[in-house]
């Protein structure tokens, strides 16, 4: 992946932060050496890397400007809610006295 990195110390980059597959962070969080994804295919295959990984999109995403971050959290969010539908729409189907089981996640935690 050919990705950039923030080297001026004026340069702010924005960090969300997700757990248990739910954005808990959007900020900007200064600049650094740490590398940013130029395109919206590098931050696809960041997600996409993590949740086959992991089970889970629980990861640290960096981005540019505050729009691009905002724009990836709200999508991570309709992601999370097209899964818990899903499941909605499986339990809602169940003949009485049925039982449903979903697949595990190993979804690990990192700092």
């Amino acid at each position: 992946m050919n990705m950039t990195y923030a080297a001026d110390s004026q340069t702010s980059i924005y960090r969300v932060l997700v757990r248990h597959n739910l954005v808990i962070t959007l900020e900007a969080s200064g600049a650094g050496e740490a590398p940013i994804p130029k395109t919206k295919l590098e931050v696809a295959s960041q997600l996409a890397e993590n949740y086959r990984v992991h089970g889970c999109i629980d990861g640290q995403y960096l981005f540019e400007n505050s729009q691009r971050a905002k724009i990836f959290a709200t999508l991570c969010l309709e992601f999370v809610l097209a899964l818990v539908k899903q499941r909605l729409d499986v339990v809602n189907a169940l003949a009485t006295g049925a039982e449903y089981r979903a697949p595990e996640f190993s979804c690990a935690e990192r700092a």
